[in-house]
């Protein structure tokens, strides 16, 4: 036959199967106009030709509409069916039934026999269970404790229906168990310890579980969690009695439960014995006939033995416990050949970057760094106590790891032994070890380098902490710790864009960096972007929240950009965390002083209570006493003043303006008195005592009189003697720089560039050095800059023209006492001002 004749008509279809002239066709656009046909999905040969398939004569809108017949019903050209029927396999559509073409889906028979009725009420309790397992999940206890219940509650009836329909079915044990065991684990999570109890205490009396002792475990574990160590151990002996030898791993597991317990109980010689118990008896393996224990990963039990030899003082078990710590085995090495492509093969690389880091890889990376922190804990636990000496003992630990499997970590331990020479004050000698590693090739180069430059940053020598910066960055320049303190060198040079520049790289390496994160909050307060800074500390806040140092930043940031609410807001969360700190509430009640002044009062009581020896909280105090008219609470604060600080006058003169206002006028004659006696050249005190005596018709008016004279003209002949020397110093000044002015002109413009950039630095360092002789407010964030007060943006370097010889106090100005009324800046001495009228001397 020829190839054209089999495949002929195969391309020849109906026109109502052409879909592009289906816009024409009449009857289509019609069907879809109908509600049925505006249906989503729905594309039929019958649609097409604007017919519905029937079936038995009714119209079946419900129904499933056909698509291998209805072109054909009318007489059309029957569709092929190519992708259901085989070659050559025709069939006649005339013999099919009209029935089937509507055949409804198959469903699911209604089984209501009492056995169907049992399964359904099995799969139920299966359900809850799961349920109340997801809930426990997403730790919503109460949820899964309710739906726990439910499932008890649904397991009975199921036996009462197997009982009722007299199955041969003997009840599901196992079912119970699931139960009862799921319900006891809900009430522990949800701290229903008695409950527990007595769930687990019904399946472990209960005969037909067998193997229910072993849930005495559980039940020990509840007395462990309620700090019933008696009773748990009871219960560990009798679940360890039921537990085969076979199974070795399960009993040490509960051994080492029962050594923990004697531990919190303080029986560490029943304790030792127990642990070491548990690391003898490690898994036997036959070795070419012969049996042999593996060296054991008990690292746990381990450590805990090194602590009970601790805390019974046997130096010798010490020091075996060390070594036996040292022998235990690691589940996986650096170097381990498992993921080692040694001989290049493609396929093996891709096999391994697969397994690189999976479930298996992280736990062995995270048993490996739990038994490398028991190493370095049970060094740094022991070293002070196994030996004469603090460095002896640490030199003999350190010589113990080197000729271990740990010997990765003798670096770190000289480095933990430079630590902890800082932490005893012994700075050269945490700075010898250090310098040690500086001329050694060694991972830890870079973190040794890094701990020295933190140590000469503390000691304000920048150009060294610099140098070993360097050194660390250049053994590891990936090392963030590093490049921080790069940073904070720039920044100590007031160089802040660099500084920034150091802080986003180390960011870049670690963005969860905090010491980054914090050092760019303060470039930006430096350089003034606020809300630069703020966003940084906010993240800072969310990294380590509830820290009182970014929030006594956040805080001051807030007061700064003119928001006290916020500023209130933050600075109660810091008081929160540090009740007692004097400084957060008596900036609290500054802030509040504007306001309310009760609030400030409770505040600034607060913090006398805590810091009772604040000279500015006690000014306040006297100052809010004298507006109250409470004159005699005033002279208590202003006495307390006097013993802080005997030399100041002022306590004093304001402590008999007090007496004064309250009419004790022979109070106040004496106090002026015993002011004269110890400051003879007051004029104010002589002044009020002339005043005093004079309307008090005293003969010691006259000599005070005589007095004052004497110290006035002391007075003036001290000024006239000041200002000569003022004007003689410009004198010399302006010779000085006449003459010197050839030579500037002779040395050419290079040389007076740098005599000039080194007077200005001169200069800036000495506006730094006046600036930070004013006495501020302790605060308790360790910065720069104090966040109470804010310096101001520009410095100007003192004029070169004339010399100032006033004397300056090398202790500071005084503390400035806090506003306490809306006087805008008057000044402190102004508030006592009118204390001292004429109007309170007697008539």
């Amino acid at each position: 036959m020829d190839d054209d004749e089999l495949y002929s008509g195969y391309d020849d279809y109906d026109d109502a199967l052409d879909v592009d002239v289906l816009d024409e066709n009449n009857d289509f656009q019609e069907a879809l106009k109908t509600a049925y046909g505006k249906r989503a999905g729905l594309k039929t040969a019958a649609m097409a030709r604007g017919k519905t398939g029937t079936t038995g004569g009714r119209g079946t809108t419900g129904m499933r509409l056909t698509t291998g017949f209805a072109a054909s019903m009318d007489g059309g050209q029957k569709r092929l069916m190519t992708a259901v029927t085989a070659a050559k396999f025709t069939v006649n559509q005339d013999a099919v039934p009209q029935q089937s073409i509507g055949t409804k889906p198959l469903e699911h028979p209604n089984d209501s026999t009492p056995e169907a009725e049992v399964k359904r009420m099995e799969e139920k309790v299966h359900r809850l269970i799961e349920e109340s397992a997801m809930h426990i999940q997403k730790e919503e206890f109460q949820k899964a404790l309710e739906t726990a219940k439910e499932a008890v509650l649904h397991e009975r009836q199921l036996n009462k229906k197997k009982e009722a329909i007299m199955t041969q079915d003997t009840p599901n044990v196992d079912l119970t168990f699931s139960v009862l065991t799921h319900l006891a684990c809900v009430q522990e999570q949800c701290e229903m310890f008695p409950e527990a109890i007595q769930t687990l205490t019904s399946l472990v009396r209960s005969k037909p579980f067998d193997r229910a002792g072993r849930l005495r475990v559980n039940i020990g574990n509840i007395y462990f969690k309620q700090k019933k160590y008696l009773q748990a151990v009871k219960q560990y002996q009798m679940a360890l009695d039921q537990i085969s030898t076979e199974q070795q791993e399960l009993r040490n597991n509960v051994l080492r439960n029962i050594g923990q317990a004697f531990i919190a109980m303080g029986q560490y010689g029943d304790a030792m014995k127990t642990l070491e118990h548990v690391l003898e008896e490690t898994p036997i393996r036959e070795l070419d006939g012969e049996e042999t224990r593996d060296a054991g990963t008990d690292f746990v039990s381990a450590f805990n033995s090194m602590l009970c030899y601790f805390a019974l003082g046997d130096r010798e078990k010490m020091r075996r416990g060390f070594v036996q710590l040292l022998t235990l085995q690691l589940p996986s090495a650096e170097d381990d050949d498992r993921y080692l492509n040694i001989s290049n093969d493609e396929q093996l690389q891709l096999f391994l970057d697969a397994v690189a880091d999976d479930n298996l890889r992280q736990f062995e990376i995270k048993t490996k760094k739990q038994a490398d922190g028991f190493v370095l804990t049970a060094a740094k636990l022991i070293s002070p106590v196994i030996d004469n000496s603090f460095a002896e003992g640490y030199d003999w630990c350190i010589e113990r790891v080197k000729s271990s499997s740990f010997v990765y970590l003798a670096a770190e331990l000289e480095i933990t032994k430079a630590i902890a020479y800082l932490k005893m004050k012994n700075i050269k000698a945490a700075t010898k070890i250090l310098k040690g590693f500086e001329k050694r090739e060694t991972n830890m180069l870079s973190t040794a380098a890094t701990n020295l430059s933190f140590l000469y940053i503390l000691e304000n020598d920048v150009q060294q902490a610099e140098r070993y910066v360097d050194i660390a960055m250049e053994a590891d320049k990936y090392n963030p710790n590093a490049i921080v303190n790069k940073g904070t060198c720039m920044f100590l040079n007031k160089k802040f864009e660099e500084a920034q520049e150091f802080y986003q790289e180390a960011l870049s390496i670690d963005g969860s960096n905090v010491e980054a994160l914090y050092n760019l909050g303060l470039v930006h307060k430096d350089l003034g972007n606020m809300e630069d800074a703020l966003e940084y500390f906010y993240h800072v806040n969310v990294l380590v929240p509830d820290t009182p140092e970014i929030v006594a930043q956040i805080a001051n940031l807030h007061e700064a950009m003119g928001d006290p609410e916020q500023a209130v807001e933050w600075l109660n969360s810091l008081i929160s965390l540090v009740p007692s700190d004097p400084n957060a509430l008596a900036h609290l009640g500054d802030i509040f002083d504007q306001d309310d002044k009760s609030q400030a009062f409770q505040y600034h009581f607060e913090s006398f209570r805590y810091f009772p020896s604040d000279i500015t909280t006690i000014a306040w105090f006297s100052s809010y006493h004298v507006e109250s008219q409470a004159f005699e609470k005033a002279i208590q604060f202003l006495e307390k003043a006097v013993e802080i600080q005997p030399g100041e006058v002022k306590w004093r003169m304001r402590i008999a303006a007090c007496w004064k206002r309250t009419g004790n006028y022979q109070r106040a004659l004496d106090a002026y008195k015993e002011i004269h006696t110890l400051f003879p050249d007051h004029i104010e005190c002589l002044t009020i005592l002339v005043r005093i005596c004079t309307d008090m018709g005293l003969s010691e008016a006259d000599t005070y009189a005589q007095a004052l004279k004497r110290a006035e003209q002391s007075k003036e002949r001290k000024e006239r003697a000041m200002s000569g020397k003022r004007k003689g110093s410009a004198r010399r000044s302006a010779k000085l720089t006449r003459h010197s002015s050839g030579r500037r002109n002779q040395s050419g413009r290079n040389r007076s560039g740098r005599d000039s950039a080194t007077s200005g630095r001169d200069s800036a360092e000495t506006g730094r050095e006046t600036s930070a002789q004013s006495t501020e407010r302790f605060s308790p964030m360790q910065s720069t800059k104090s966040p109470e007060f804010e310096p101001s943006a520009h410095i100007k370097a003192p004029q070169a023209m004339a010399l100032d010889a006033s004397y300056k106090d090398p202790i500071g100005s005084l503390p400035i006492r806090p506003k306490t009324s809306m006087k805008g800046q008057q000044d402190e001495d102004d508030e006592w001002a009118d204390i001292d009228d004429d109007v309170m001397l007697p008539e």
